[in-house]
């Protein structure tokens, strides 16, 4: 009798660690996602990003974006002198999520960017054919860097693949001429993406 109720005792406690083993398995862990912002397309402008989960709270990603003219209406510029207008932009970041990455979670976020600036209205200074030096207005292109802070949170739908994001980041870029050259809004809004 006492051989039988160990060997249930046994069989019971076999099941329940399988069983637990079991969900461990079935839990999916995403360490990549792709997503893009679904308000740039308003002002004519677009942007996507990837993200690899690297630790339990911490992701790592690379994210490309194109503005257009509209993106400029955004900006936190406060010269009065120039117009300026970035091109593109290429940012690397590193998120900490608060509550894991494979959860919903507030998220902290710290970037680097490397932007392709227009700055018109100023004066440039071009050679003739004499070798003289003249004063014209113009535009010119230029590439700097910048650093920039976000918060958001993230939502995770239809079994944890789709991620629905809010975001609100703000960058400014470095010059050797101004500390503050283009601050501005940027991996703002709401974005959507996929989880694999």
């Amino acid at each position: 009798m006492m051989k039988k109720i160990g060997f249930i005792i046994l069989c019971f406690l076999s099941s329940i660690t399988f069983c637990s083993a079991q969900e461990e398995i079935d839990i999916a862990q995403y360490n990549n996602q792709i997503f893009t912002n679904l308000l740039l397309p308003l002002v004519q402008s677009f942007d996507l990003s990837y993200e690899r989960t690297v630790a339990n709270r911490w992701a790592i990603g690379l994210s490309g974006a194109i503005y257009g003219e509209g993106f400029s209406d955004f900006s936190t510029d406060s010269s009065g002198y120039y117009d300026r207008i970035t091109n593109y932009e290429i940012t690397p970041f590193v998120r900490f999520y608060l509550n894991g990455a494979q959860k919903k979670s507030h998220f902290f976020e710290f970037f680097g960017s490397i932007a392709e600036v227009d700055e018109s209205g100023g004066y440039l200074r071009n050679v003739n054919e004499e070798g003289y030096g003249v004063y014209s207005i113009g535009t010119k292109t230029y590439t700097v860097g910048g650093l920039g802070a976000g918060y958001g949170y993230r939502f995770l739908l239809l079994k944890k693949k789709m991620v629905l994001e809010a975001q609100l980041g703000i960058r400014t870029n470095f010059n050797v001429d101004f500390f503050l050259l283009n601050g501005a809004l940027v991996r703002t809004g709401i974005k959507v993406g996929y989880r694999f």
